[in-house]
């Protein structure tokens, strides 16, 4: 018994060790050969090596493949919420890009283990720090006829950087000095000073747009891609209807002739209108029920190891009481992030160290509080930061995101013992982001979605001045390190940079890393080919339905 118990115990930590970006896929599949059937079949370990071998979708009930691809029917799918716009240079919120991502194409995008492949890029070259060039494809055409061409692609980025457009992601290519036509199926990006993560931002938020069809109609409301599927309707606060676009430039797809995007903010009507059949797919799976509903045989299961988002405690280092370090280094010490993932994540996803999971290939350097938390410490900080009688902070706290929110009285109960008391002022979504975006907040927990280069993270949320930087925090050490690491194109001596980046982050404690959360999926049984990638795409064009 006790042998096997210990084998089980090991195949879970190379489960989580996975889950939690630690390990490759790969590393995954050889050092799972050591298992026994029965400890796969009794641990998370199973279920992910399905996942593995089937483009990241893995039936719980540990059938088999689900065969051949089908054509034909429709698929409704259960979003969050409502999108915001359907302009991909404006559409912020996360269930926008969901919808979109299967409107539009970009130039390059993951696969489910975070490998670069092409779309709207056949191939590309990279002659020198300062030079990307891409071949494209021929045989794309906009839903409104235009044929896809280089021009496009001009477009689509000066748009973007363009202050006219208002984009938010205008800074992840401000890095970009000339866009150049060669031909209609070539185009070359010079940049203005060497940028490390100028592909992955192309994965992120490069979606390509059509010149006439953003100028001769509303773009927020009638988005025109070269996606797998066409806009149709957007019933504000129901759903919005896409269709299969027949002149698809990759052949054979879709398989899907319709999707219907329906709203379903509260999660257990979601996790009712599955289990009824009204809807086919779901993401955000309540974590308190994941456990059970990813090993019922009348569900697959998807979920990476790659993707997903780090959450955070922010503090605001621009005013009293935190622009006090000591403060700051208190509180760090006195989080329990265990209790955190086990109460308020019911133990789904890892418990949170840094930007990237422990699998991703920027995991690295030493966190001085993995052992916490060190309460003595977090006394003796309290003492020297004037505060050893205690004090009341306010924390602004989510209710539409369950997790968050009982972190928030997680945290309460763990910063009451070295004497802060914690008030916990709930606020609606738009009004707690309009309070921390201008820095009108104390403390609260917050989240960062594509963070798959280390700088994703640090040159929005940390950098002096920048728009993202929400816990007002400037440090000019960091800030040099920061610029060198994104300018500097050797991974090796990158990740060396990120490791003392870090060092700071843990040292100044601006915020504390919380948990990583890992994205899950959740599909009604004959719904094969999703999957979960680090840009976190809902690509859909590749799914299928059973009839």
């Amino acid at each position: 018994m006790n042998a096997a118990n210990n084998e089980n115990r090991r195949a879970e930590a190379l489960a989580h060790g996975f889950l939690s970006g630690q390990i490759s896929r790969r590393d995954l599949l050889r050092r799972s050969g050591i298992f026994a059937g029965a400890t796969l079949a009794a641990t998370t370990l199973g279920p992910l090596l399905a996942a593995c071998g089937s483009s990241g979708t893995t039936s719980t009930g540990g059938s088999a493949a689900a065969g051949a691809p089908v054509s034909g029917g429709t698929l409704t799918a259960a979003l969050t919420g409502n999108p915001s716009s359907m302009d991909p240079a404006a559409a912020g919120i996360y269930t926008s890009l969901q919808v979109l991502d299967n409107i539009f194409n970009k130039l390059i995008t993951m696969d489910e283990h975070g490998k670069f492949v092409g779309e709207l890029a056949k191939s590309w070259t990279q002659s020198d720090d300062l030079t990307y060039t891409f071949d494209l494809v021929d045989n794309a055409t906009f839903h409104n006829g235009e044929k896809f061409t280089a021009d496009d692609v001009k477009y689509t980025f000066e748009r973007i950087v363009n202050p006219k457009t208002a984009s938010s992601y205008a800074s992840a290519y401000t890095s970009i000095k000339t866009i150049e036509v060669v031909s209609p199926t070539k185009v070359t990006f010079k940049l203005k000073t060497p940028f490390a993560p100028f592909l992955t931002n192309l994965t992120q938020n490069g979606e390509i747009v059509n010149k006439k069809a953003i100028e001769s109609s509303d773009p927020t409301r009638k988005p025109v891609g070269t996606g797998p599927f066409q806009f149709v309707e957007w019933v504000q606060g129901d759903h919005i209807t896409l269709k299969k676009n027949p002149k698809y430039f990759k052949s054979g797809q879709p398989y899907l002739d319709q999707i219907e995007f329906r709203f379903l903010n509260v999660d257990k009507s979601r996790i009712a209108a599955l289990q009824s059949g009204q809807v086919d797919w779901v993401d955000a799976v309540p974590l308190d029920q994941l456990s059970a509903l990813k090993k019922n045989p009348a569900y697959t299961y998807a979920t990476s190891p790659a993707a997903g988002i780090p959450d955070f405690v922010a503090m605001n280092t621009s005013k009293a009481p935190f622009n006090n370090k000591a403060l700051r280094q208190a509180v760090q010490a006195a989080v329990d992030r265990k209790e955190i993932l086990n109460i308020a994540y019911f133990g789904a996803g890892e418990v949170g160290a840094m930007e990237v999971p422990s699998g991703s290939q920027w995991f690295g350097g030493t966190d001085p509080y993995a052992a916490g938390p060190n309460l003595a410490v977090a006394k003796q900080k309290m003492a020297e930061a004037g505060y050893a009688n205690g004090l009341t902070v306010t924390f602004l706290s989510l209710p539409q995101y369950p997790e968050l929110q009982k972190t928030a009285v997680v945290l309460r109960d763990q910063l009451k013992k070295i004497g802060i008391n914690l008030q916990i002022q709930q606020l609606e979504v738009t009004v707690w982001f309009d309070r921390y975006a201008k820095g009108d907040y104390q403390m609260t927990s917050a989240y960062w979605s594509g963070t798959i280069d280390p700088d994703n993270f640090y040159s929005t949320q940390l950098v002096t001045g920048s728009p993202n930087n929400y816990c007002k925090y400037s440090n000019p050490q960091l800030d040099a390190l920061i610029n060198k690491a994104r300018s500097i194109t050797d991974q090796g001596q990158r990740k060396t940079l990120y490791e003392q980046i870090r060092g700071i982050v843990w040292e100044d404690a601006p915020l504390v890393f919380a948990h990583y959360e890992t994205i899950n999926y959740l599909m009604r049984e004959g719904v094969s080919g999703s999957s979960v990638n680090p840009p976190l795409e809902l690509g859909l064009g590749n799914v299928w339905k059973k009839k």
